[in-house]
């Protein structure tokens, strides 16, 4: 495949094509800003959409943070460490740490 064939896929502010338009060619630059005005109000709603899942997401954790009791933050951390007793050994050595340095003074 040459580089000619790969040239049509790319946008056409990267190739230069909407640089300053040439004798005048107003058609062209309006053209031009029409399709990056389009560019633009495609990424923004690709913005908002992602935005707008994230904010559903979160808004659901906080939601099921809230309705945790203690009783099951007990349990789930003692599955964790079921699951990885290295990794709660190191968890638990590392709070012991901090908590010692911060009860010391």
């Amino acid at each position: 495949m040459s580089n000619d064939s790969l040239q049509h896929d790319h946008d056409p502010l990267e190739r230069g094509d909407c640089g300053a338009p040439a004798d005048g060619d107003a058609p062209a630059e309006s053209s031009c800003a029409a399709d990056a005005l389009r560019r633009a109000k495609a990424e923004l709603d690709k913005a908002r959409d992602f935005y707008d899942d994230v904010r559903h997401r979160a808004a659901e954790r906080i939601a099921a943070v809230r309705k945790t009791t203690v009783g099951e933050l007990a349990d789930g951390a003692l599955e964790f460490v079921k699951r990885h007793p290295g990794a709660g050994l190191c968890i638990a050595a590392a709070a012991g740490f901090f908590l010692g340095r911060r009860l010391r003074r």
